[in-house]
């Protein structure tokens, strides 16, 4: 038989996650396929993200902090963490566990395969593989199209978030374990967004990481040649060995996803709209929505549930991005200010989200605000012009 009752085509982030929970609830009885086209056995990626209460992962953690670093021409921040803890956990250490846990259910299913057409057919949705046919109840689409977004969409902003990082070991004893530097603008900008962020393991082990905010990628070399600057010039170290290289990509964009893509058939992940259009950071939000999703399917049979975004966040975030697209390199004064002139928990719960009304307006206060006026006016103009 080839019918499940929830199908999940990407065995990533999204896709794990939810079948992690599905498997930890009520619904661990159904019958669920994952399809994947790729075994999730490399440490291809990882995930940061700070918080104040436990997550299911919290046991892979690989590394914690309690202090974070901000550092601009002429402003540094040793900032110690009081509620939140700064938490790292790697790819392999994720995708592991999810699906140790996923292969002990007997109504679990792994398939290596390419999904080639996805459609709904007599109130059931129907998935080609290149291999087979498979039908479900329910399925839920993680995989993200790029090739869908431009820079120059007319009523919503597309930047990417794209990165590489060197894992580097030395013979010195040059890191501190004890901070993370999660922004250092000491570098051209270019008319963009570009900083350096430094998680160290241990003494002598560090991901250090050239981050861009662009519309457009750059060409290898040059991720290279600034990551031996920065490590030369910054953080004074000349004999390294890299271990380990990192690349990726993050689409940045308020654009309103689909999350139904059809009756039965849900998106979720960086697709469904589960990155902060602003920062990047998805994987928290995907936890909370695998949670609200399971949530859903007990209480009511169906996975859509209403979601309670406070519109303010939307419109900070479309700010943000207006100002990355126009005048990337103001960003770098706009963070200065913000870390400057507010305290670090007020920060980090500004950026999850969960600021009130005060919070916001002295958020709002301690930043330049002409580049964020002129923001307010681009939005409303090209908003209204598509009306």
């Amino acid at each position: 038989m080839n019918h499940f009752d929830y199908i999940i085509i990407g065995g990533g982030c999204a896709g794990l996650s939810l079948a992690y929970q599905l498997n930890k609830s009520t619904l661990k009885n159904k019958k669920v396929l994952i399809i994947d086209k790729e075994k999730k056995n490399k440490n291809d990626r990882t995930w940061c993200f700070w918080t104040d209460e436990s997550t299911a992962f919290d046991h892979i953690v690989y590394r914690s902090w309690k202090t974070i670093e901000f550092l601009s021409d002429d402003f540094t921040l040793h900032a110690p963490l009081k509620n939140f803890t700064y938490k790292m956990i790697r790819g392999i250490d994720f995708y592991q566990e999810a699906l140790s846990e996923i292969s002990q259910n007997t109504n679990f299913q792994l398939v290596n395969d390419d999904v080639i057409e996805l459609k709904e057919v007599n109130g059931k949705v129907s998935i080609k593989t290149h291999n087979q046919t498979y039908t479900a109840d329910w399925a839920f689409e993680s995989r993200f199209d790029n090739s869908r977004f431009f820079p120059e969409m007319p009523q919503n902003h597309y930047l990417t978030q794209h990165f590489k990082g060197w894992i580097v070991e030395t013979q010195a004893n040059v890191f501190d374990t004890n901070k993370i530097r999660m922004f250092d603008f000491r570098t051209e900008q270019k008319q963009e967004v570009r900083f350096f962020y430094v998680l160290p393991f241990s003494d002598k082990e560090a991901l250090v990481e050239y981050t861009l905010f662009s519309k457009h990628l750059i060409a290898q070399e040059e991720y290279d040649q600034n990551l031996k600057e920065y490590l030369s010039n910054h953080l004074k170290i000349s004999n390294y060995h890299i271990k380990e290289v990192e690349f990726g990509t993050i689409p940045m964009t308020d654009y309103k996803f689909q999350r139904k893509l059809g009756d039965r058939i849900m998106s979720i992940g960086v697709g469904g709209g589960r990155a902060k259009p602003s920062t990047g950071y998805a994987f928290l939000r995907i936890q909370q929505d695998s949670s609200k999703i399971v949530k859903s399917l007990e209480q009511k049979g169906q996975p859509f549930y209403k979601e309670d975004t406070g519109k303010q966040f939307e419109i900070y975030d479309a700010m943000i991005l207006n100002i990355m697209n126009r005048k990337g390199e103001s960003i770098k004064e706009i963070f200065t200010a913000l870390f400057k002139n507010n305290p670090i928990e007020r920060i980090l719960l500004f950026l999850n989200e969960k600021t009130n009304f005060f919070s916001d307006i002295l958020i709002m206060s301690s930043v330049p605000p002409l580049p964020f006026l002129k923001s307010i006016r681009n939005i409303f103009l090209s908003r209204s012009l598509i009306k």
